[in-house]
C-alpha cells in the first residue's frame, strides 16, 4: 500500500483541500475525486512525486493528464 494525496485548488466549485489516502494503486483516486462537485480539478501525488492531473469532463468521464 502507498500513500497518495489528491490536491484540489480553490476554484468556483469548492475550496482548496488535500485528500490523503492509502491504496494499492493510484486508480483509487477516482473514487475520492468522484465525491467532489463536477468539473473539479486535482493533482494526484504519491509522496513528493506528482503523478498526474485529473478532472471530470462529462458525467462519469475523467480526463487524466500525465505529468
Amino acid at each position: 500500500m502507498s500513500m497518495y494525496t489528491l490536491k484540489f485548488p480553490e476554484d468556483g466549485n469548492g475550496p482548496a483541500k488535500d485528500v490523503r489516502f492509502e491504496a494499492s494503486d493510484p486508480g483509487a483516486a477516482l473514487t475520492f475525486a468522484a465525491q467532489e462537485k463536477p468539473r473539479r480539478r486535482a493533482e494526484l501525488w504519491q509522496g513528493s512525486r506528482k503523478l498526474c492531473a485529473i478532472r471530470q469532463t462529462l458525467g462519469e468521464v475523467w480526463r487524466i493528464d500525465r505529468q
